[in-house]
């Protein structure tokens, strides 16, 4: 869906516009890791839950959501000016009400909803509140709106998943505060924090910088390209890692059964995702002209760039999820607090060779946190390093094998002159053929973990086959 949308207004919006609404978000994401200041992590972590800390995270959530808001209202010339784009001013001061005075008010709801592990309803008020903001943004960007067309589909969306929690399930309102049960919470809450604010500043940093140095044109452009190689990242977190934290929290004792799920989520991840970075690479320029139509070329080179970490993205945010939920807290704080500094210190290094240089610097200090986040889900899990690598071969050689068959087919398309609809879809189509072939394969040979994915996919088989 969101690609989708995002074909839509890429049409309708300038790359000025995403630009301007890009500096909005980016300072209120930066300000909204610390809305609850880890308070709602906490009630799905935290095995043993009274009533009393239901009442302090409401209250505390509501105040502090409040406080942010009044700042960020407040200090929106200020931000404007540092990235000198004013006309974000008002947008900001829009997007931070509906942050955090509405978001907070959700938050208790939701995070019940997820340490009950009750995904069905959380998925449909996602996808709920995502399409009506979406229909909202685009009949916005339609009539000529301009960059206020995207935030009118935010308050949409967020509008109605908060209402839809709360009526799902109502929290017990309260404002006072039990301090033993803050510090009860605190506990995990404020290592987790950190790190919200950390990665959250990591992604959004080098907005700042590129919106400074470069514009709202250039900002537009990079900040469409690395929204594109987000989506799988976004996906396994909202819902894969919405899965994983509860369920590893559960086994955070557990530490053979812990190593062995980490195991093979990672080779699934890299037998998904290895292939399909190769794929995107090889079909960068049609991809961009496809998702965003023409006049987006300027987006392509930073894309193929920043695909080429679209796993590491992913292996990032699963170490991140079971170090957590083992209660390794601080240790992923430290790592996020060392991410930080190498995408916003790299990227005030790189702008120099314009968003290229910023897309090749934000790549480097990926690929550095995936690869703390993993050593420290190792070590809480006892898994070995051979192990963990074991189990990305299969994907590597897959992606080997797709980037032979498809660069060559995509080079002999352009020559030929074929559109990039038909280019992208005889490639695509190839590079799945190939992916498929090469499970079937791995299944067939019953070896390593394909053992345990041919008799997941059997069940699957089975599941449907049934009555």
């Amino acid at each position: 869906m969101r690609v989708g949308v995002l074909a839509v207004l890429g049409r309708e919006l300038t790359s000025t516009d995403f630009g301007v609404v890009a500096a909005a978000i980016s300072v209120n994401a930066i300000v909204y890791g610390v809305r609850d200041i880890g308070l709602g992590s906490a009630l799905v972590q935290r095995k043993d839950l009274l009533p009393a800390h239901l009442t302090t995270a409401f209250a505390a959530s509501i105040y502090l959501g409040l406080a942010l808001a009044t700042c960020l209202f407040l200090a929106a010339p200020l931000i404007g000016a540092a990235y000198k784009i004013e006309e974000s001013v008002n947008v900001i001061r829009v997007l931070a009400v509906l942050f955090f005075g509405l978001r907070s008010i959700g938050t208790t709801s939701r995070m019940m909803c997820q340490r009950a592990m009750n995904f069905r309803f959380i998925a449909m008020a996602d996808a709920m509140s995502f399409t009506l903001g979406s229909i909202v943004s685009i009949t916005a960007a339609l009539a000529g709106a301009g960059p206020w067309a995207l935030v009118a589909g935010y308050v949409v969306e967020e509008t109605v998943s908060v209402g839809m929690f709360l009526v799902h399930t109502p929290p017990t309102i309260s404002f006072r505060i039990d301090r033993d049960r803050l510090r009860d919470l605190l506990t995990f809450g404020f290592g987790q924090t950190i790190t919200q604010s950390a990665v959250i500043v990591a992604s959004f940093g080098d907005n700042l910088v590129v919106g400074n140095a470069l514009g709202p044109r250039s900002l537009g452009f990079y900040t469409r390209a690395y929204d594109l190689i987000k989506f799988p990242s976004m996906v396994f977190d909202a819902v894969v890692g919405n899965v994983l934290f509860p369920a590893f929290a559960k086994l955070q004792h557990d530490r053979p059964n812990l190593a062995l799920n980490f195991r093979r989520v990672a080779f699934v991840n890299a037998l998904v995702l290895l292939p399909a970075s190769a794929a995107l690479i090889v079909l960068a320029p049609e991809a961009i002209r496809i998702l965003m139509g023409a006049g987006w070329d300027d987006a392509v080179i930073p894309f193929q760039i920043l695909a080429v970490s679209i796993l590491m993205r992913t292996n990032m945010k699963l170490g991140m999820i079971l170090s957590q939920a083992a209660g390794a807290v601080n240790g992923v704080a430290v790592a996020s607090l060392i991410y930080m500094a190498l995408v916003v210190g790299g990227a005030m290094v790189a702008v120099q060779w314009g968003i290229i240089g910023v897309a090749v610097s934000t790549a480097f200090a990926i690929s550095v946190m995936a690869v703390h986040c993993c050593i420290l889900a190792m070590v809480v899990s006892g898994m070995r390093w051979r192990t963990f690598f074991t189990a990305h071969v299969p994907g590597l050689l897959l992606a080997g094998v797709v980037t032979a068959i498809t660069w060559p087919a995509a080079e002999a398309l352009r020559a030929r002159g074929f559109h990039a609809p038909f280019v992208f879809a005889g490639v695509g189509v190839a590079a799945i053929v190939v992916c498929l072939i090469g499970v079937a394969i791995g299944v067939r040979s019953k070896r390593g973990e394909f053992v345990w994915l041919g008799s997941e996919l059997g069940r699957l088989r089975r599941r449907k086959a049934a009555p």
